[in-house]
């Protein structure tokens, strides 16, 4: 078996790459490539790519050893240093399911309760490399699915969308439901500095006339 090893640098804009819960600036490559014979004394041939990042708080390049660049997700570059809301939400509900995942495996507490935990975390970090959020005037506003209906306790707002929101509120009558449900919403309003528009999903018949505008 032979192992060749060699690092390609790359040069400025660099690009912003997020994979398994890792954020950093894509400075360079690792090319590992590794040659060897079968059984059958067949020549084969393995490449594998690993991102090299630096972080915020370090000037020093850091190899992801563990992540293949087919793997990374290219949120931005330094050209234009802010992220789609609907990729951070896909990244956020991909991340989500693989701690879920990881903690069913192996039998631990997830590290994260919600998406919207997820997208807490991955926003900090963002922060930290000046990184905002796609949110030009001519954008037509998010729209976030959510259900509306009665429950025992009264009535509640679900979010039915796979993305960075979450929330699951429950009030005892639809005032204080209306209530709780504006200020989330101005709460993701603020933070993805982005306009917010609720729809209500098919079974959601008692939002007819109900906040239609929140």
């Amino acid at each position: 078996m032979m192992i060749e090893t060699k690092i390609m640098n790359l040069s400025a804009p660099f690009d912003y790459i997020y994979c398994n819960g890792e954020l950093g600036k894509h400075i360079g490559t690792l090319i590992v490539t590794k040659a060897t014979w079968n059984e059958e004394g067949e020549y084969e041939l393995e490449t594998h790519s690993h991102p090299i990042v630096q972080y915020w708080n370090s000037p020093k390049g850091t190899v992801w050893n563990q992540a293949e660049l087919r793997d990374c997700e290219v949120l931005c570059n330094d050209d234009d240093k802010r992220v789609d809301v609907d990729t951070f939400g896909l990244l956020c509900y991909q991340r989500y399911n693989q701690l879920t995942n990881e903690a069913e495996e192996t039998q631990t507490e997830t590290l994260a309760d919600s998406t919207s935990d997820v997208a807490i975390s991955l926003k900090e970090g963002l922060r930290h490399y000046s990184i905002g959020f796609r949110n030009d005037d001519n954008e037509k506003p998010f729209e976030l699915c959510v259900e509306v209906n009665k429950c025992h306790e009264g009535y509640y707002a679900l979010t039915m969308d796979p993305g960075a929101i979450f929330f699951n509120i429950t009030e005892e009558t639809m005032d204080q439901l209306a209530a709780s449900l504006k200020e989330e919403r101005e709460y993701w309003e603020d933070f993805f500095d982005h306009t917010i528009r609720i729809k209500y999903s098919p079974e959601s018949s008692l939002a007819i006339g109900f906040v239609e505008n929140i």
